[in-house]
């Protein structure tokens, strides 16, 4: 525990540091209302982020909520956004379960001057101030080469995936750029799509794995269906021995992590939430404060970065000390 500790007081102080010197007294005085809105509410790894948000906002004295659907619904999350505009909050950070249905009621957040960034998953099309999170291309190259260093041109990858995710969508071109990078003669065999949901996971896996016998990895490319995707070898008898099928998950939530530490899966991708929350607050506080000075590409708004903030990643295997670290979920 002091080894986490330790590391998201690196995480906060960093994120601080990153925005501003020191907070200005007024902002300590106020009651400022912020918002966080994610696709899936009650995922550990949104609870993550949401820890992060609210330590960064406790340092100024703001105010925190966080809202979405407890079902993967990009609709319920654009109308999430809507309300929080109507109810004049400072700023709105949120991850896009669909890149495209977000952007009106962004767009329409920024005309009203309320700002808003994406996180963890983006909505590029839309007018926020700027993403912070995973280079989601990046984490699916260390992710493949990753694979290929362990299986060469012996790879043969299935995916699991949700259609529509712009992040989904870099990580797997990722994954396919870094299998290459080490192992030109590895291939991707098929893609199926689990719609976000675990027991669909195991359904389109297990028949993934059944129609495709050669298949003896499984990339999953988000994090739902790494479960899924682990009943499906089980369910074909490939969880184990020579013909084992390897599961690459991408999470951190404690039982993705206690399977890590079992060797259930091979490996996960593990993104860094916390510091996305805090990252995201900063910027909103930036932006929702503006100097003498507006921003260059967002007038009205206080500074904030015009690149992408990437908040890091790190492939994690058994016994890897970073895993057992984690293993505490936050507390909100």
């Amino acid at each position: 525990m002091k080894s986490i500790r330790k590391l998201l007081a690196i995480a906060l102080t960093c994120g601080v540091a990153a925005t501003l010197a020191a907070a200005p007294a007024h902002a300590q005085e106020g009651k400022e209302h912020y918002a966080m809105v994610v696709f899936l509410k009650g995922s550990e790894f949104f609870n993550w982020a949401y820890a992060g948000f609210q330590d960064a906002a406790k340092t100024v004295g703001a105010t925190t909520e966080l809202q979405g659907p407890a079902d993967w619904d990009a609709s319920a999350e654009a109308r999430a956004v809507d309300q929080l505009v109507a109810k004049s909050v400072k700023g709105i950070a949120v991850t896009a379960g669909d890149a495209d249905t977000l952007v009106t009621s962004i767009n329409a957040a920024m005309q009203k001057k309320v700002p808003v960034l994406t996180f963890d998953s983006d909505s590029p099309k839309s007018k926020r101030l700027l993403f912070v999170g995973t280079n989601n291309f990046n984490a699916g190259f260390a992710a493949g080469k990753a694979i290929g260093d362990k299986h060469g041109d012996k790879a043969r990858a299935g995916i699991s995936l949700f259609a529509g995710n712009d992040a989904v969508n870099q990580r797997i071109q990722g994954f396919k750029a870094g299998l290459a990078s080490v192992a030109p003669g590895a291939k991707i065999v098929t893609e199926v799509n689990d719609e976000g949901d675990l027991q669909k996971a195991e359904t389109v896996n297990t028949a993934m794995l059944q129609a495709n016998p050669e298949i003896n990895v499984i990339f999953c490319a988000h994090g739902n269906p790494a479960t899924g995707a682990l009943a499906a070898t089980r369910n074909v008898g490939r969880d184990q021995g020579d013909n084992r099928v390897d599961v690459v998950a991408w999470a951190i939530d404690v039982p993705i992590l206690q399977g890590v530490q079992d060797g259930d899966f091979t490996m996960t991708v593990a993104q860094n939430p916390y510091m996305m929350g805090v990252q995201s607050f900063w910027q909103l506080w930036s932006a929702a404060h503006p100097t003498q000075f507006d921003s260059m590409t967002n007038p009205g708004f206080g500074q904030v970065p015009t690149a992408d903030l990437d908040t890091g990643v790190k492939i994690l295997t058994k016994g890897d000390p970073a895993v057992e670290a984690l293993m505490t979920p936050p507390k909100l």
